[in-house]
């Protein structure tokens, strides 16, 4: 590696003192706090410490390979390639990049016109500046791929449609494919209700097929025992550890939410914590056990730094100050010294998870546990419940709102009125 380029941790950690500043959800900067550590990682096996674009080259391609072993799933490379570009900037010597990825104007170049209909297309539809500025790139390229076809925009038909969507996405936009097709979608709707009669088919039903994703387990409560165990509770960093450990299994807490715990968010004669989420804004109140708060306790009186900071967990090194990544590599560290598997995409986060199932597990009504996760629907249960059945099947849509007139079950959509009956549902 040439000196010329910054070390990279230290640059990482540069990068995310500016996302904070941008003013990026916290419940978000732990996603950019783990591609950060997982950029460095991959440096540190190849025993780089510099960043530099070779390495940032490099990476991409171990991207692609987990991609293709389906380790991770496109949505989630292009937020790791984002993150990319926005250390590259900040590498440069320039202003961090926070733009989503752009299409250059000079690659689809259209005609003024074509460019005044890209304009009013996005015009119609209720969208946001920087929601119609990701917009325009894609639909400027439909538009253009139209005219190399020798298309006209009131004459593009649902040939040229269906050869753009097969032939051309697939090649160039194959990592923006969703927010092009809602381009497709709003270019082909206002043709067709200004003037084009060759398009009959209607885009707006279409729906992106998401990559098939694995349902990451959750840690089980042997392997949290493990990794509480694993941790030195003879010195600062482990009592904090581990009260952060325990209140996130006894809770369910996002670690953003965690992180912004303060001392006057502990009420410790009810034996309850409230706090505001950082995803939802939303107060909500967790009750806490015995084992977690004599951890906590014991952390904040006789371990926990004297400072002014109001949040419950500090830095162990002066200057004190709240925390500011996420518990990513914390985990990793005790998993790796517990001796729990290390689970591809399984983090921090995944405690959210066992807590959720844990409870459902044991017989906790659904309502409750979707409650005591803050979570504003049910439906949002789902992730964490799909390995009960019975518990699954209270989030589950059902056909009670939709009439039923012929076929199989129209035919016992009655009570069951004999075993046969019975054991034919069953099926």
């Amino acid at each position: 590696m040439t000196d010329s380029y910054p070390l990279l941790k230290p640059l990482t950690e540069q990068l995310m003192k500016e996302v904070i500043k941008y003013g990026i959800l916290a419940v978000s900067t732990e996603q950019y706090q783990t591609v950060c550590n997982s950029i460095v990682k991959f440096a540190e096996a190849t025993g780089a410490d510099s960043y530099s674009p070779e390495l940032m080259a490099s990476y991409k391609e171990f991207l692609d390979q987990r991609v293709s072993a389906g380790e991770i799933c496109r949505e989630y490379r292009r937020f790791q390639i984002r993150v990319i570009r926005m250390l590259s900037s900040l590498a440069d010597g320039r202003q961090v990049d926070f733009s989503s990825a752009k299409c250059p104007l000079h690659k689809y170049p259209v005609s003024d016109e074509i460019a005044g209909l890209v304009e009013k297309i996005l015009d119609t539809y209720p969208i946001n500046d920087k929601t119609k500025k990701d917009l325009r790139a894609p639909t400027r390229h439909f538009l253009w791929y139209a005219t190399r076809q020798g298309r006209a925009p009131e004459s593009i038909d649902d040939a040229t449609v269906m050869q753009f969507l097969i032939e051309e996405v697939s090649v160039s936009n194959s990592g923006s494919t969703g927010r092009t097709l809602r381009c497709v979608k709003y270019a082909t709707e206002y043709l067709k209700n200004n003037g084009n009669h060759n398009i009959h088919r209607d885009y707006t039903l279409l729906k992106l097929k998401n990559d098939h994703r694995r349902i990451i387990p959750a840690y089980s409560e042997d392997e949290i025992c493990s990794i509480v165990g694993a941790m030195d509770t003879d010195d600062v960093l482990g009592k904090r550890d581990r009260a952060i450990m325990l209140i996130a299994y006894c809770t369910g807490l996002r670690g953003a939410d965690i992180i912004s715990i303060k001392l006057t968010d502990i009420d410790w004669r009810n034996q309850k914590i409230s706090v505001i989420q950082s995803k939802t804004h939303t107060p909500i109140i967790s009750e806490l056990n015995g084992e977690t708060l004599n951890a906590l306790a014991d952390y904040i009186l006789d371990w926990r730094p004297g400072c002014d900071v109001s949040e419950v967990f500090v830095t162990v090194k002066a200057p004190y100050r709240s925390l500011s990544k996420g518990f990513g590599s914390m985990i990793d560290k005790y998993c790796e010294k517990a001796g729990v598997q290390k689970i591809a995409l399984r983090g921090f986060h995944s405690i959210r998870r066992s807590f959720e199932t844990v409870m459902v597990s044991r017989g906790v009504p659904i309502e409750t546990a979707s409650q005591m996760m803050g979570h504003k629907t049910i439906m949002e249960d789902k992730p964490y419940i799909t390995h009960n059945r019975s518990q699954a099947a209270l989030v589950a849509m059902d056909f009670s709102d939709v009439p039923i007139t012929a076929g199989f079950y129209a035919c016992h959509s009655g009570t069951p009125s004999s075993e046969t009956e019975v054991a034919t549902y069953d099926l």
